[in-house]
């Protein structure tokens, strides 16, 4: 009987991980560039020193990095990639960001899955990791910029158009023939637009960010370790109460 793949998520704060975030950037470049795309705002280095840059990879013993995906927690005087990308094309962007920071305001961006591993449905996994640790990081919204055929990632875990954008939410983005879609996470405690099913294992998550489950995103089951702690001790006990009210009103 094939033994079952094992795969670690692993999260972490850029600076703390220097190797792992140099082969992160070096992975989502060979990936854009094999789809022929080059002139991506994330596809930078700019947050390699930035502790306000969250990284969830997906490692395997073998096979190495396999996955990744960033969160970049909006601060004040550094500009979001969503709006670096996309702000000339509608001016409006920069105020509907400016509008979510108070609320403690992150943009997921940085989704990259090598193509070798395609069919294992890793993107799944690391936009259900990024959601989960929302809280933790104190990302009240989270938005982010997506493919049409990435975009049910984010929708099953309670991200929605911002149809006040662009042409109904769509950009003609990164490259002509390419539509972006700006989308925004409008309470990330609540989660009141994901699915049943993704609310129930985010919530999972949140309540213990270090646990093993067997996954299956697609069709291949996934031993899947999750190392998703970033601070050392437990979470405030006010915050566990929080989410666990969230999840009891939602499976009430």
């Amino acid at each position: 009987m094939e033994a079952m793949l094992k795969l670690t998520l692993k999260a972490f704060r850029a600076p703390e991980e220097p190797e792992l975030c140099q082969e992160f950037v070096r992975q989502h470049r060979k990936v854009l560039e094999d789809f022929g795309i080059s002139n991506v705002t994330t596809n930078n280095e700019h947050w390699l020193d930035d502790p306000n840059a969250i990284i969830i990879v997906a490692l395997n013993e073998e096979f190495g990095m396999m996955g990744g995906i960033r969160l970049q927690l909006a601060t004040e005087g550094r500009v979001l990639p969503m709006e670096e990308a996309i702000a000339k094309l509608d001016p409006q962007v920069k105020q509907a960001l400016e509008e979510l920071r108070p609320h403690g305001n992150g943009e997921v961006c940085s989704l990259w899955n090598a193509n070798e591993f395609r069919h294992l449905g890793i993107p799944i996994l690391l936009s259900q990791a990024v959601t989960a640790i929302s809280v933790q990081v104190g990302a009240g919204r989270m938005v982010c910029l997506v493919a049409h055929y990435t975009k049910k990632h984010p929708s099953r875990n309670g991200f929605v158009v911002m149809e006040e954008l662009g042409d109904q939410g769509t950009f003609a983005y990164p490259v002509p023939g390419i539509t972006a879609i700006a989308m925004v996470n409008p309470n990330t405690s609540l989660l009141e637009h994901a699915t049943p099913d993704h609310r129930q294992v985010l919530y999972s998550l949140r309540l213990r960010p270090e646990q093993v489950r067997v996954e299956t995103p697609l069709s291949t089951p996934m031993e899947v370790h999750y190392r998703m702690r970033l601070e050392s001790g437990l979470f405030d006990l006010q915050a566990y109460r929080d989410i666990e009210a969230d999840r009891l009103r939602f499976i009430a």
